[in-house]
């Protein structure tokens, strides 16, 4: 009985829960001022209010500090789990990962390997645009987080990720969506770090996507899209993980899937 107490008033005061760390969270920490700040200062075009997939005032887990995308990303991979996709059966490729969130999924797979460009603890080195060191249909999965919008030429870099995928193969392919555009904004060789943060939101972006233009670049590299939102995943869910209720997740695929 005392036990149930207790219990009772630890979720009634810790209602949330990051499934990232698997800790309850009793409030998840805003995106921080600095960089609300620096888009003000440069008279940003791209507001982050309306921006799809952000949590702006539930952005970050103050134990693990992974953010609300990936909070949703592991909400995904549970699902696949609990539906019955044998995980340990596939090889998966994450690009530019996040720390803490690399730790809470690589254990799932039977082979986890990281790609980046720069990143020194990356296991492999490669350029999105022209990954030559995987050949054709060398990953059952992989997982490509806002890295797009920092890539000169983003309709080499999908059709690599479409190459290098099975044909049964499926990604996570996501970017910085700004709903109120109506066309993608983009100038890769813009070098002024000023006009970057105005027109794009950030220092390294060379461009701002739109939904239709990120889906019509997406479609036409061969992918089939499927959309998941607040509806697949449920409202609870949402809101325990500080999901923001407009937030989508956008999986590819090379052929229509069989995921649940």
């Amino acid at each position: 009985m005392k036990r149930n107490i207790i219990n009772t008033l630890t979720k009634s005061v810790w209602p949330f829960w990051c499934n990232v760390c698997h800790s309850r969270v009793r409030r998840f920490l805003p995106i921080e001022s600095s960089y609300r700040e620096k888009m003000v200062r440069f008279g940003c075009r791209v507001p982050l209010e309306d921006c799809e997939t952000i949590n702006l005032r539930s952005h970050y887990c103050p134990h693990c500090r992974a953010n609300d995308r990936d909070r949703l990303y592991k909400l995904f991979i549970d699902r696949l789990a609990a539906g019955g996709v044998r995980l340990a059966d596939l090889s998966m490729l994450e690009f530019a990962p996040s720390h803490r969130f690399r730790l809470s999924i690589c254990h799932l797979f039977k082979e986890y390997r990281t790609c980046d460009l720069y990143e020194e603890k990356a296991d492999d080195h490669a350029d999105i645009t022209a990954m030559d060191l995987y050949p054709e249909g060398r990953w059952d999965a992989f997982i490509c987080s806002h890295v797009l919008e920092h890539v000169r030429d983003d309709r080499r870099a999908l059709a690599e990720l479409h190459r290098i995928l099975k044909p049964d193969g499926w990604g996570i392919l996501m970017v910085p969506i700004n709903l109120k555009r109506t066309a993608i904004d983009e100038d890769p060789d813009l070098d002024d770090v000023g006009e970057r943060w105005r027109r794009f939101g950030q220092h390294d972006h060379v461009r701002a996507y739109s939904r239709n233009g990120f889906l019509e670049r997406v479609n036409a590299a061969g992918f089939w899209v499927r959309e998941y939102g607040r509806n697949d995943f449920g409202r609870f869910a949402y809101w325990r993980h500080g999901i923001h209720r407009r937030s989508r997740l956008y999986v590819v695929h090379k052929r229509r899937p069989g995921l649940p």
